[in-house]
Order: C-alpha cells, then sequence, then structure tokens
C-alpha cells in the first residue's frame, strides 16, 4: 500500500479530497439527537370502552386481546392496564423485529380477539399503534385564553392545531389533555318527564332519532342527475330542542319541555394548569427514528402560523422543549471534539518540535472523520452523544498510529535515506506492530455485537465509528502520512526554543532508561506492588456506587402525587395547584421558570394512554427550570428541596419524584421509578397485601424515598344488587335496568346521537342524562326510574335493587397473561445499584416477604442485564486481543506480557471514578472495555521492538533496556495525546456532555496507569517471560552492578 501511494501521490490527494467533500455534503443531512434510535419495537392496542370498570374491561376485553395477541410471531411478552373506560395492551417484540409487518399481524388478532365482545356493550374499535416505551414528547403546545371555557379551549386544540401538528413528518401523535371534549348534552327533568309518562330511555330514542347522520342518496333519471341532501340534522343546537318526543292527548310533547339542550362539554375528567392558569396542551410524540430537532422546528412554525388567525384573547405558546437539551449536548460534544483536536496537536507539537510534522500527523483526522461520517450516514445512524463521543475517543488512538508512523520516518531519514526511502522504510518499520494494534483496538468492539436489546443499540454506534474511525486511521498512515512524511516533512533546523525542548524530551527519556533500569534489579518487589495495588482498586471498585447511566441535569422535573381515592377533581385540583404554587415560591428565587400542574385521565383514548393518572385523585406538576449555568443548585438538590417541601407540609400525600426530561424517560423502560418491584398472582386481595409487604420492607433501606406501591383495591365504588325476580315481576328486564343506571350516571354514552356543526363541519356527541342534581348522591339512584306503569307511575331502580357502597380497583396491570401489581421508588443520596441490593437482601430475609415470587424490572433490570453482558463482553475482548497478539507474535509467553498489564488500568480507572464523584454505569464499563484495547497498544509497540532486539542476538535484559529507550517518546507521545484529548470530556466542561464522562474518565484514568505499568510492568515481565536464545540466556538477569551494557545502545538499524 505505502508503496503504491508514493508513486501515486495526485491519486492519494484526490481521493482524500473526495472523502472530505463527500462527507461536508452528507453532514449536514444526517439527523442530531440526544442518543441513537433507542426504541424497542412495541405496538400499543387501545379500546376505549365507555361507562365499563377495571374489572370489566380486563375480563372483557384485556385478556381477550392478549390471549390472541401473544401467539402472534415476533412477540417477546405482553403487558397491559385496564382502566376505566379503557383497556391498553402494549405488546413488546423481540428486538429485530420489522414494527411494520408485526403491525399488521396484530391488527388481524385484534380483530378475532374483538369479534366475541358483545356489540351492545358500545367498545369503539380498537386502533394499534407504534409506540414509543419512553413516552416522552419531544415537545408541549400550550393552549389557554381569558373567557375561554374548557370545551372551548380543548375543541380548538383538537380541531385546529392537532391536525396541523399531526400533518408533520415525524410526529406520531398530539393528543390534547386537559379541558373538556366539546358535547351536546341533553340533561332530562326527571320531575318534568316522569308528568308525561317519559323516562330517559323513551328521550333518549327520540334524540337519537333527531340527530341521525343518514346518507340521502343520489337522484338519477334519464335527464337529470343530482346529489340529494336532508336536514336530518339540525343545523343550529337550540333545534334539537323543537324535536317531538311522543303524542299526549293529541298534544306534542317537545324535547324542550323535558330537558334542556345544551352545548356544552363531557363530564370533567382531567384538569391542566399552567402557572395556575387553567390551559389545554398537546403532547408532541415522535415517531420512533424521528429526527428530534427537525420535528421541533417544525412545530416551532407551524405554532407561529397558527398564532396568526387565534381567536382574540386565546395564547398558544410552546412548553418543555426537548430540542433544547439535545443542541445544547450537540454544541458541547462538537466543542469537545475541537478541543480535542486542538490539545492533540499541542502534544504532538512539543515532542516533534515541528509545525509540519504536526500538521502530517493531525491530517489524518479529517480524512479519518469523513469516512467516518459517510459509513454513519450510509448504515443510517445520527449524530448523538456516542458518536460523536466515538469521534473523540477514536481521534488519539488514530493519530497515535500517524505518529508512529511519522516518528519513524523522522528517524530513517537520519540516517542515508532518500525521502522517499525514509518514508517507504520508515513507515513498513511499523506497519505489522501498527496493525496488531490497530486490530487489538477493533477486535475489543467485537464483542458488542454479541449484546442484546437496549445495550447493543446504545454502544453499536460508537462501536461502529471508533472501529471506522480505527481502520480508516490505519489506512491514512500507510498510505497518506509516508506521502505528507515525502512531500512535507522537511529538514529545516529547529529553532533554539525547540532546541531546548527536544534537549529536555531527550533528558527525560534518559532519566526513564536509568529508572528502569533500576526498577528491573527489584522485578519482585515491582511485581508484588502492582499485584497489591490492583487488588486494593478491585475492592474499592465494589464499593463505588453504580447507576444504569449518569444523572444528567435536563433542567426538567416531575412530581407525582396520589391523594387518598374518592377525591373529587375539584378537590384534587385545588391541592395540587397550591402545591405547584408553594414549590415555585419557596424554592430559589428565579430557578423554576414553569409550573404545569395535571389532575385526573383524560377522556382522548391516545392521550389517557399516555397518561400516568387513573383517576380523579392522582397527578403530576412538571417543573421547566432555568438553564444550568444560571442556578446555584442542580436539578437533584432542587428536587430533593421540592420533596422536603411538599411532604413536610402535605402528610399523607404519596409523592413519586421523577426527572422529567428526554434521558430520564428513555432508560426507564416504561416505567415512572427507577426502582421498580414487581409481584404476580391472581387475586388482588393477595397481590395488594404482598405490595404493601414490600413497601413495609422498603421503608427501612437508608436512601429509599417515595414508596408508592400502584395497585389500588380501595377506589369507591357503587353496587346496585338486582333482585331478578323482582324485576321480573315489575316488567323489567336486567338489561334495560344497566342502560338506566347508565344514563342516570354519565348518559347514554354507549349509543350517542351524533351532531355536525356546520361552521367547522365537526361531529360532536349528542348525550341523554338526567340532571346531575337528580342523582347528586349514589343513594339516589334508587329513585331513577326505569319505567313507568301501564297507570303511569314510575317504576325506580329501588323497587327491585339495593344500592350499596364498595370498594375495588381503580387499574389492573397485567404482564406475561398474569395479573401484577409493582412497587416504585425513588432514590436520595444514594445509587441504585447499592439501594437495589439492599433491598433484595432484605426481602429475602424478611418473614413478610421471603416466600414471596418478587423481581426487580425496569431500570434495575435493565441495568443487570447490561452489565452482565459488558462483562461478558470484555471478557471475550481480553480473549480476543490475546488471539491477536499471539498469532502476530507466534507465541503463547509474549502475548501474556502485555495482558498483564491491563488489570493495572483498574487502578486508574477506579482513581479516576473515585476522584471524580462517580460510579461505574453502562458508559464508564464501555470505557474499561475500550482501555482495554488501547492500553495494550503501548504494549505492543514495547514488546516488539525488544522482541526483534533479541533476535538480534542481544540478551533480555539489554534488549529491553534498547526498546524502552526508542519506544518511550512514541509511547508517552500517544498515550498524552489520547489521554488530553479526552481531558475535556472526562472534567465535563461543556454542559449537556455528562452521558460520555465516565467513559473518558475511564479511560483516561487506565490509559494513565497501564501506559505507567507498560513502561515498567512490561519490561519487568519480559525479562522473566521472554524467551532468550540458549547462547544467551545466563544474561537474562540484570547485571550485578546494574550498569547498562553495550547492546543498550540503539542505532538506527536496531530500532525497528
Amino acid at each position: 500500500m505505502t508503496r503504491l501511494s508514493l508513486d501515486n501521490p495526485i491519486a492519494i490527494l484526490m481521493i482524500s479530497l473526495a472523502l472530505i467533500v463527500f462527507a461536508g455534503v452528507v453532514a449536514p443531512r444526517m439527523s442530531v439527537d440526544t442518543f441513537p434510535e433507542l426504541t424497542p419495537p412495541v405496538l400499543v392496542v387501545g379500546t376505549m370502552a365507555p361507562g365499563l370498570g377495571p374489572k370489566d374491561v380486563e375480563k372483557t376485553i384485556t385478556w381477550r386481546i392478549e390471549k390472541y395477541v401473544s401467539a402472534t410471531p415476533g412477540v417477546d411478552h405482553v403487558q397491559s392496564l385496564s382502566r376505566n373506560d379503557l383497556s391498553v395492551v402494549f405488546v413488546w417484540l423481540k428486538w429485530g423485529t420489522d414494527l411494520n409487518s408485526a403491525q399488521t399481524l396484530v391488527q388481524q388478532q385484534v380483530a378475532f380477539a374483538m369479534a366475541a365482545v358483545p356489540k351492545s356493550l358500545g367498545v369503539l374499535p380498537p386502533f394499534v399503534l407504534q409506540y414509543d416505551p419512553s413516552n416522552a414528547p419531544v415537545i408541549q403546545i400550550a393552549v389557554s385564553g381569558e373567557g375561554f371555557t374548557g370545551p372551548q379551549l380543548y375543541d380548538y386544540a383538537q380541531n385546529v392545531i392537532e391536525p396541523v401538528i399531526e400533518g408533520i413528518p415525524g410526529v406520531a401523535s398530539a393528543s390534547p389533555n386537559g379541558g373538556r371534549q366539546r358535547q351536546i348534552n341533553v340533561v332530562v327533568d326527571p320531575v318534568r318527564a316522569q308528568a308525561r309518562g317519559l323516562t330517559s330511555t323513551d328521550i333518549a330514542a327520540a334524540v337519537s332519532q333527531t340527530t341521525a347522520l343518514l346518507p340521502s342518496g343520489k337522484f338519477i333519471t334519464p335527464r337529470f342527475d343530482a346529489n340529494v341532501y336532508t336536514n336530518a340534522v339540525p343545523e343550529r343546537v337550540k333545534v334539537i330542542g323543537d324535536a317531538v318526543v311522543k303524542q299526549k292527548a293529541g298534544r306534542p310533547v317537545l324535547l324542550r319541555d323535558v330537558a334542556r339542550v345544551e352545548d356544552g362539554g363531557a363530564p370533567e375528567t382531567q384538569a391542566v394548569a399552567v402557572d395556575g392558569r387553567e390551559a389545554v396542551y398537546l403532547n408532541v410524540l415522535r415517531v420512533p427514528g424521528g429526527n428530534t430537532l427537525a420535528i421541533v422546528d417544525a412545530v416551532k412554525d407551524a405554532v407561529r402560523e397558527v398564532q396568526k388567525t387565534l381567536p382574540p384573547g386565546m395564547k398558544v405558546r410552546a412548553i418543555f422543549d426537548q430540542s433544547t437539551f439535545v443542541r445544547t449536548s450537540y454544541e458541547g460534544l462538537r466543542k469537545e471534539v475541537v478541543q480535542a483536536l486542538f490539545l492533540i496537536s499541542i502534544v504532538i507539537l512539543i515532542f516533534l518540535q515541528n509545525l509540519r510534522a504536526v500538521l502530517i500527523a493531525v491530517i489524518s483526522i479529517p480524512i479519518a472523520f469523513a469516512t467516518i461520517l459517510l459509513v454513519l450516514y450510509a448504515t443510517g445512524q445520527t449524530l448523538n452523544a456516542f458518536t460523536l463521543g466515538g469521534l473523540t475517543l477514536a481521534m488519539g488512538p488514530l493519530v497515535d498510529i500517524s505518529v508512529v508512523v511519522l516518528e519513524s520516518v523522522h528517524r530513517h531519514r537520519h540516517g542515508s535515506h532518500s525521502e522517499e526511502e525514509a518514508a517507504l522504510h520508515g513507515t513498513n518499520a511499523v506497519a505489522l506492530p501498527a496493525l496488531a494494534a490497530t486490530l487489538t483496538t477493533i477486535a475489543v468492539l467485537i464483542p458488542v455485537l454479541l449484546l442484546a436489546g437496549l445495550a447493543k443499540k446504545l454502544f453499536s454506534p460508537l462501536a461502529l465509528t471508533v472501529a471506522t474511525g480505527m481502520i480508516a486511521g490505519y489506512a491514512v498512515s500507510m498510505a497518506v502520512t509516508p506521502v505528507a512524511c515525502r512531500y512535507l516533512l522537511g529538514h529545516g533546523e529547529p529553532g533554539k526554543l525547540a532546541r531546548a525542548v527536544e534537549a529536555r524530551i531527550q533528558r527525560l527519556a534518559e532519566f526513564y532508561v536509568r529508572l528502569l533500569r533500576a526498577t528491573l534489579r527489584f522485578r519482585a518487589v515491582l511485581i508484588t506492588a502492582a499485584i497489591v495495588l490492583v487488588a486494593a482498586s478491585g475492592y474499592v471498585a465494589s464499593l463505588l456506587p453504580s447507576t444504569f447511566f449518569p444523572e444528567i441535569d435536563e433542567g426538567m422535573e416531575r412530581i407525582y402525587v396520589r391523594l387518598a381515592p374518592g377525591t373529587s377533581l375539584q378537590e384534587a385540583r385545588r391541592l395540587v395547584l397550591e402545591m405547584g404554587d408553594r414549590i415555585k415560591r419557596e424554592l430559589p428565587a428565579g430557578e423554576v421558570t414553569l409550573v404545569l400542574a395535571n389532575i385526573g385521565s383524560p377522556q382522548n383514548a391516545r392521550a389517557a394512554m399516555n397518561s400516568p393518572n387513573a383517576g380523579p385523585h392522582m397527578g403530576f406538576i412538571r417543573l421547566e427550570l432555568s438553564e444550568a449555568e444560571h442556578r446555584k443548585h442542580s436539578q437533584r438538590e432542587l428536587a430533593d428541596q421540592a420533596r422536603a417541601i411538599l411532604t413536610r407540609d402535605y402528610p399523607g400525600v404519596s409523592f413519586l419524584q421523577w426527572p422529567g426530561g428526554l434521558v430520564a424517560s428513555v432508560f426507564s423502560n416504561g416505567y415512572l421509578a427507577p426502582l421498580v418491584v414487581e409481584v404476580r398472582g391472581d387475586s388482588l386481595e393477595e397481590l395488594y397485601e404482598q405490595s404493601m409487604a414490600i413497601a413495609e420492607v422498603a421503608r427501612t433501606v437508608p436512601g429509599i424515598r417515595d414508596i408508592t406501591p400502584q395497585l389500588q383495591i380501595d377506589y369507591p365504588e357503587v353496587r346496585i344488587e338486582l333482585d331478578r325476580t323482582q324485576a321480573g315481576m315489575v316488567g323489567v328486564q336486567l338489561r334495560g335496568a344497566a342502560q338506566t343506571t347508565l344514563e342516570a350516571t354519565l348518559g347514554n354514552i354507549n349509543a350517542p346521537g351524533i351532531w355536525v356543526d356546520g361552521s367547522n363541519g365537526q361531529s360532536y356527541y349528542v348525550v341523554t342524562a338526567y340532571d346531575g342534581k337528580a342523582v347528586s348522591d349514589p343513594n339516589l339512584l334508587a329513585q331513577v326510574p326505569a319505567r313507568l306503569s301501564e297507570r303511569g307511575a314510575a317504576v325506580s331502580l329501588g323497587a327491585y335493587g339495593k344500592v350499596r357502597r364498595s370498594v375495588g380497583p381503580i387499574a389492573i396491570e397485567r404482564n406475561q397473561l398474569e395479573r401484577a401489581a409493582t412497587v416504585f421508588m425513588q432514590t436520595e443520596g444514594r445509587d441504585i445499584g447499592s439501594a437495589a441490593a439492599e433491598l433484595e437482601a432484605k426481602l429475602q430475609a424478611s418473614p413478610k416477604t421471603r416466600n414471596l415470587r418478587f423481581r426487580f424490572v425496569g431500570q434495575v433490570e435493565l441495568m443487570r442485564t447490561t452489565f452482565g453482558g459488558l462483562g461478558v463482553a470484555i471478557g471475550l475482548a481480553v480473549m480476543v486481543v490475546f488471539m491477536i497478539m499471539a498469532s502476530q507474535f507466534k507465541s503463547l509467553r509474549l502475548p501474556l506480557i502485555m495482558l498483564l498489564s491491563i488489570p493495572g488500568a483498574i487502578v486508574g480507572i477506579v482513581l479516576a471514578l473515585l476522584v471524580a464523584g462517580q460510579g461505574f454505569s453502562i458508559t464508564a464499563l464501555m470505557g474499561v472495555l475500550m482501555v482495554v484495547g488501547i492500553a495494550v497498544s503501548n504494549g505492543i509497540l514495547l514488546v516488539d521492538a525488544a522482541n526483534q532486539r533479541v533476535h538480534g542476538g542481544e540478551s533480555l535484559y539489554d534488549a529491553v533496556l534498547g526498546a524502552a529507550r526508542v519506544r518511550f517518546i512514541p509511547i508517552a507521545m500517544t498515550s498524552l495525546a489520547t489521554i488530553i484529548g479526552l481531558l475535556p470530556t472526562a472534567l465535563g466542561l461543556e454542559k449537556g456532555a455528562e452521558s460520555n464522562r465516565p467513559l473518558a474518565l475511564a479511560v483516561v484514568g487506565g490509559l494513565t496507569t497501564a501506559t505507567l505499568l507498560s513502561l515498567f510492568l512490561v519490561p519487568a515481565l519480559f525479562t522473566l517471560l521472554g524467551k532468550a536464545p540458549r547462547r544467551e540466556a545466563h544474561e537474562a538477569a540484570p547485571p550485578p552492578d546494574g550498569s547498562l551494557t553495550a547492546g543498550g545502545v540503539v542505532t538506527d538499524a536496531t530500532a525497528t
């Protein structure tokens, strides 16, 4: 390759320019995001069942869908949630399953399941959507305004704004929260209706006939053709009241005689306020793989267009913009790449004292980066924390190869070689060790392909980036660097300052050789000390905190609130708004910029599916914080302060704190807390007792807070127990009795009428119901007439049934076809790993829980699975590195020498994480994996040079000292280049780049100690394990006087 490049320098120049130009073209087209596409393949089946309670929803709808869907090819497991009026089934597919094909199959299975559901229940057709378990909106749009009612705000959000937003490419949904759906209410006066011999069922039937939305056909004759329309649907709401309900004594009874017709809204089930004012907001969710920045920009543009045509007094604005964090992270990472390039150039300049040499060394970076960008673009990757982090990580090693080549060419030019010969021979001299170093770095990334699930999705882009960079870096070093050396290196004499710095570096190299010679006399002490250090570091490592992903300050926080079951929506609204106001007032001034309060469950199916609120007693407060640089407190500190305020002022109320940003949502695995314990069984009562027992044990674990069992079986219920015999005697059918009860509470929502508003073309339900004042108390249900006797007397529910109060579940969870109960927990001042380990130990020891079939789910399960996979990957990486080195050196001993330096990296890794206050996370473990490949590279250069000297006839001792003298500067320079290049990331200087900090700390710390061990421990081990020629075997030990023999003097001929 090198000879071909030197013979065709123009071709090399053109290829390099082509790569850079093409990369410049594709780079702006690449999506920018915080993370790679991590969305697991999940489908959601949502079914609205108006009027059905959780138990009825579960047995009538949910279990049927679960049973059919579980048999679909590609399904991993099924989870579900049954609430009032709603069934939600989450279909988790196996990684790699095509979502579109699976969606079609699941839709077919759902259709089969729903065929057995009675049509009389009024269940709406299910929808099957692709789903993002993180449930994190990329942005929200708030709609508010003085003088507008809840139904008006909701109607504008749903019918004007939602279609515009959902028409944007990449937007999955923009369902509204808050307000009430517009609805035409026919409010029946029971007294006036009874006086005219009518029940609500009679009136509902008349309304249905009045608001019939039916086709009228088409007029077709030989001479004339026309569409036919009728005015079966009233043009105005008021006209509905003119409908004739019945004839009595020859006179019509009009609807307005027995009821009032209101253009209002559905019963209020949810309340939303932004900074204390009533509002509606739309959650903008992206499709899996959507470009967050492009979507948010398009949404903001759409909002600006909508603002031009708003009704007077209405306000629409974007809130909780996730793209701000994405942009900040991208800019921070981009700056770190530039800083790394600058620092690496400085390091090379210090060592080489030649600007041309620096240019030659760093010329590999733009070419390698161009290659990386082209590969990332071709494989559909985005520019994110891991691909940009991979660029920073690869920069040091790929420059290292160029530096090694440059240094070798530089030494050959001081001999009698011409420029071209020096470039050729200097490159060829280090080609094999450089290839081995490159292959070992790439080899440690191969096991990443064996990871599964989220870990593979997370680290594959980083591995691809680094591997591409290393391959491109080696190719550039073998093809471009020799050509650049031939034409650019020059023979100019260094200046005075350069000579002074060079002299200092040479003195440092001489000092190292003297120190190594002295150290080799005490090899046993050195090796023993290294073993002790590694053992101590291993012990300290076991004490370090562990978490799945580093905590990142995204400037958003959520606090979930749960009041006593049965609390009215109005009371819950008052309390939650008061809490939000108190938090904003008592937290440090200016650090909370916006407070959103959401109370109760939405009516819209898609919004309800994504809402954590199952009833009116549940809600959450979402805080938007000011920019981190403008705050004195971190997000975690503010969250702890908010928790202290709420627990102090609202005893008895359950709170669950959870970061409100994108990162926490992505790694929650579908749960709203980092610590989640699950139990399964058939009996809800037993599951409730088990979850309460788990919560009781969890309260004894230090650092665990916000312990919230999710299963509630004490939500108020009203049961009407019908006497079948008595009902038959008074002429009432049980189905009619159930319909009467529904109409008395919610209206005829299972068979409503339809009215079309001619002004906007939208259709709205027309619901007939008794006046709420007539049934304001459950006991009044007994007085609701089910039918009228022949004499016109009312036959009430009390005549054939009893009304009693009871309690039951607010929601029923299921997992893998079994009922499940979960306990959510948060940590305070403690890492997740140790908290979960202690909790698990106490649960297994406690008499109340030791026999329970419990397991950790969510982030803890994800962390343990991923950590185990990365542990296996690290072990495989060491094995692959050994195989490569054994093949190169044709020896089993020499690879052991280099591998034995790897444990020494643990010392630096643990020390760096400890000093920085970090613990083990998936990014830190990825750093450990990278250190295995990078650290061995130094040992390869040293052992390769020493081995050549041994085969040249030198003793082991002389060979290792000579190799150390020659390789010290390249090893020190390349290691420092990598360490210094990653230093800005390790120090966490840029906001938004915190995710890669543990990785950089692990590489910087591990490479530092690994380099020191390569410079001292590897030579010591070489003198012990190296194989010398028999005639010089007696020279393996250091001379008694410790003097350096003539063999230690290095010439150009033996330097390679």
